[in-house]
């Protein structure tokens, strides 16, 4: 052993390994600091300045070219290269017949172009190992719950002006994020614990660990979302499905023992509200069984028929597309003129968005690139890690009806790079014939 300490020592101070172990720590770093802070970081210029600052001494200190050989022969990261090379061009072709006030828009979205590339090109990198991504899964998990309930004792019990019972949003961001963002992201985070609980070794006693998950399912409910219920409907279908009823029933029932005490959960927090105002007229709560289920049924379909309409209206070409950049007027005006809506910024769906944006092309490249991850995560999931395939369906199920673009992360929602890159960069790295072993 003292043989090999000089050794270690004279190794380490070579400035090879001391770039490979700043560029490591450096991407861990910036990939959980990103990842985690869609639950605690209060504005976009925290979230992605994080990855930003931190994820540039990544980039210099990584040894990147075993990687790039491998990128050049990996047909699920040319697919990837390929669909975001498409939709960059096909908006960048546009910028000449562009007015001036769009030029935050351009810029903003060849940043997150950018941006997105290097959130990739980190999770790939951080992917080679297991132990990286159990800890990246548990830092996001305990972050959200730690979210999740401070905001659910802040808005339903402390703070004035709300009510127990409203649609929980994530005080944490904006002082308090859009229900719909906060839905999706808890929930994301509880059906990765729950994926990760199958592990005999974990961070915390188990009991807790479920009891943190239970937290996370009722909250994504507590936000009223429907994206987010659909969303984790088809998570823990897959999950299920893949490891069979005696290895995910525990999930499952977690998923829908939640469900149903929030659908139920009327009267108790009318009683709350009761006690909060002292009046029950003051109340907005009818107890009853369907209350929450009436609302949400109330709500239709949010206009979200008539907004796909107005963008598949403003495509001039539907094999290119409009591009990605200086078009929200075009859809807009169609949709303020026959519905009276003015304040949708995005199309509220991720796949419709990359027809509208980058047409039949632009559509055929993303599912290429979708479909080679769903391959590569049924085969992880064959191997006994079903983490992914599971997360990627929660991610295209929460995106069907949500999210503003796949080719950026300065997104309004920033939940695209969660929900959808990280799972499907994970399995094409994890699940590729030519990776390393799984462990490496």
């Amino acid at each position: 052993m003292k043989s090999l300490a000089p050794a270690f020592s004279n190794g380490f101070a070579t400035p090879e390994l001391r770039r490979s172990v700043v560029g490591t720590w450096a991407g861990q770093i910036a990939v959980t600091g990103f990842v985690a802070g869609h639950s605690c970081l209060p504005n976009p210029w925290l979230h992605l300045g994080w990855l930003l600052i931190a994820g540039l001494p990544a980039l210099f200190c990584i040894d990147w070219s075993p990687y790039l050989r491998h990128w050049q022969v990996d047909a699920g990261a040319l697919s990837v290269v390929s669909f975001l090379l498409w939709m960059t061009l096909r908006s960048c072709s546009q910028i000449p017949f562009m007015p001036d006030r769009t030029l935050d828009e351009i810029m903003r979205g060849i940043v997150g172009t950018g941006l997105l590339v290097m959130f990739c090109a980190l999770v790939w990198q951080q992917a080679q190992s297991r132990e990286s991504l159990n800890a990246l899964g548990w830092v996001t998990g305990m972050t959200s719950a730690l979210a999740a309930l401070i905001s659910i004792v802040l808005s339903y019990f402390v703070l004035p002006n709300h009510q127990a019972g409203e649609r929980l949003m994530n005080l944490f961001v904006h002082g308090g994020l859009n229900p719909v963002c906060t839905g999706l992201i808890f929930g994301f985070a509880a059906l990765w614990l729950a994926a990760l609980m199958e592990h005999e070794a974990t961070p915390l006693p188990r009991r807790i660990a479920w009891a943190t998950i239970a937290l996370l399912h009722f909250a994504a409910f507590l936000s009223g979302s429907r994206g987010a219920m659909l969303a984790l409907a088809c998570g823990h279908a897959v999950l299920l499905s893949a490891r069979g009823w005696r290895r995910g029933r525990v999930a499952v029932c977690v998923f829908l023992l939640a469900g149903a005490f929030y659908f139920t959960s009327a009267p108790l927090f009318a009683r709350v509200a009761q006690w909060r105002s002292e009046a029950v007229a003051a109340t907005a709560f009818a107890p009853g069984i369907t209350d929450h289920f009436e609302k949400a049924v109330a709500r239709g379909d949010n206009s979200r028929l008539d907004i796909y309409r107005a963008g598949l209206h403003a495509m001039d070409s539907h094999w290119l597309g409009t591009g990605q950049w200086g078009v929200c007027g075009i859809w807009q005006c169609e949709l303020q003129a026959k519905t009276g809506i003015m304040m949708m910024s995005h199309l509220h769906s991720a796949f419709m968005a990359t027809f509208v944006h980058g047409g039949v092309i632009g559509t055929v490249l993303l599912l290429l690139a979708l479909g080679c991850g769903i391959r590569r995560a049924c085969r992880l999931a064959v191997q006994g890690d079903a983490t992914w395939i599971s997360l990627l369906a929660f991610g295209c199920g929460g995106l069907l009806f949500d999210g503003e673009a796949l080719t950026s992360l300065a997104t309004a929602p920033r939940f695209e790079g969660l929900l959808f890159w990280l799972p499907l960069t994970v399995a094409l790295a994890r699940g590729s014939d030519t990776s390393p072993p799984a462990d490496s």
